[in-house]
């Protein structure tokens, strides 16, 4: 809701990608199992990282995002070879989703809050 009051395409853009990013991590979790379904995680969070790359050309509000599912792919790769247990695996996506819904959420309302005229928040110098 956040993302469709900012009327930032980019934002809104993001919120959906994130938003698919979830249904398919879900859908993947529901149908796959073990080394297939960390497989499929690294598939959408690849794919969930070059599309915030593309998005980040000359651009700051994706990046943090491109980099987030970077980590992530690499943190899924990692998870094949040590088998830690799906309980850490399941707390690092859902900390991680908890983190770019709270950054786009955030931009969101910056973005809010810079649109209708808020007051600056840096300090002014005093003559």
């Amino acid at each position: 809701m956040a993302a469709h009051l900012s009327r930032s395409q980019q934002i809104l853009t993001a919120a959906r990608i994130v938003f698919l990013n979830w249904l398919a991590g879900l859908q993947f979790w529901l149908v796959l199992e073990g080394t297939a379904l960390t497989c499929g995680y690294i598939l959408i969070d690849a794919m969930t990282a070059a599309l915030f790359f593309r998005m980040s050309r000359g651009k700051w509000f994706p990046a943090p995002l491109c980099f987030m599912h970077g980590v992530l792919v690499i943190y899924h790769a990692g998870t094949l070879f040590n088998t830690g247990g799906l309980f850490w695996e399941k707390f690092i996506l859902n900390r991680a989703f908890d983190v770019e819904l709270f950054y786009v959420i955030a931009c969101a309302l910056f973005r809010i809050a810079v649109t209708r005229g808020a007051p600056r928040l840096c300090f002014r110098k005093h003559r």
